[in-house]
């Protein structure tokens, strides 16, 4: 349906515009020619008119399907986000979307792609941690981490764990700390790569805390669990879902959340700010972002339905039960949020001299 504002501006404008163009036309001998004139005024009521059927920009959105990048590979907490996600978006959207992993460069092919798409919203991103890392981590990105990219919303988050081998004789972050300390070499610890939330959140830690702990780096979650059970490394942190079974069992010990509060899954473990360490937080976390210059009327669009879906219990359920917490946003807190843990990070990453693998 046209606006009715619309069409008065656009008639405001022609008012405007036909007297002027005569007076023009007057003082222009070259436009004296009547068939000349007639054909210029056409001109300017074909452009009008056709900018009155125009529906207001994004209103006809989206008119055909959604590709969603996830900048890894199959399998994973990305991918289980990103696919109930949408799936849950599709219905109120009205269009199907298209989910395509583009991995490798640690994340950097697929973002690029989205980076340097149309911004129309018919291209998405679903970014993670190495969104946030990677300009600390890599000598140069093809793109610029804040400046191309439109926030929608954080959607969300993965919660670490510190484990520790159940041989250890440490009961609390303080004790871990204690025993470092007290060791000639130190311990050591496991994570599933250089630069991965496990790597880094333990980096975190060892500032605060002082903790001696030598990094070793496994090729994935489910490696790095198993080098802490079978005592190869001393502690790791490592997401809920590689943990929790072992946890229960007693074959690991928990010792603290790396998170603001306690975990409804493991909620017998304190967090790190209880532990005696405020303000220590990390995650393994996702957001929906889109290219840069996307109208308003379209992230807002795609804020509310992916919220929605994120609020239902049943995609609630499904988080949670791989160990996911559901963490719709705003587009300026997901703005926010990605500003702090590029600078948290940042220096993390000097201080402790991390590198790609």
């Amino acid at each position: 349906m046209t606006d009715s504002l619309t069409i008065k501006t656009y008639w405001e404008f022609l008012k405007m515009t036909l007297p002027a163009f005569y007076g023009w036309t007057f003082a222009c001998p070259a436009l004296h020619s009547m068939t000349l004139q007639r054909s210029l005024i056409a001109a300017i009521i074909l452009a009008c008119t056709s900018m009155i059927g125009l529906p207001a920009l994004g209103q006809d959105y989206p008119a055909k399907p959604i590709r969603l990048i996830i900048p890894f590979a199959p399998g994973g907490g990305t991918d289980l986000v990103g696919r109930v996600m949408t799936i849950k978006m599709s219905s109120p959207l009205g269009q199907k979307f298209v989910v395509e992993n583009r991995a490798g460069a640690s994340t950097t092919i697929g973002s690029d792609l989205v980076a340097k798409a149309s911004p129309d919203g018919y291209t998405l991103l679903l970014c993670a941690l190495p969104h946030a890392t990677n300009p600390s981590l890599l000598k140069s990105l093809p793109y610029d981490t804040q400046r191309d990219f439109s926030p929608i919303t954080l959607t969300a988050k993965i919660p670490s764990v510190l484990v520790v081998n159940v041989s250890l004789a440490a009961k609390s972050v303080k004790e871990l700390s204690a025993l470092s300390a007290a060791s000639a070499k130190g311990l050591s610890y496991s994570s599933p790569g250089s630069g991965t939330a496990g790597h880094l959140a333990m980096e975190l830690l060892k500032q605060a805390s002082g903790i001696n702990a030598l990094h070793v780096a496994y090729k994935g979650a489910g490696p790095q669990v198993v080098a802490v059970l079978s005592g190869e490394v001393d502690a790791a942190f490592a997401t809920i879902s590689t943990a929790k079974t072992n946890v229960a069992a007693g074959k690991l010990r928990a010792l603290a959340m790396a998170t603001s509060s306690r975990s409804q899954q493991l909620p017998q473990v304190p967090t790190l700010a209880e532990a005696g360490y405020p303000g220590l937080e990390a995650y393994a976390w996702f957001g929906l972002l889109a290219p840069a210059k996307t109208p308003t009327s379209i992230i807002q669009r795609l804020n509310r339905e992916a919220n929605v879906a994120l609020r239902l219990p049943d995609v609630k359920e499904m988080f949670e039960n791989d160990g996911v917490e559901a963490a719709p946003s705003t587009p300026e807190e997901l703005a926010q949020f990605i500003s702090n843990e590029i600078r948290k990070w940042a220096t993390v990453i000097k201080l402790a001299g991390i590198t790609p693998d």
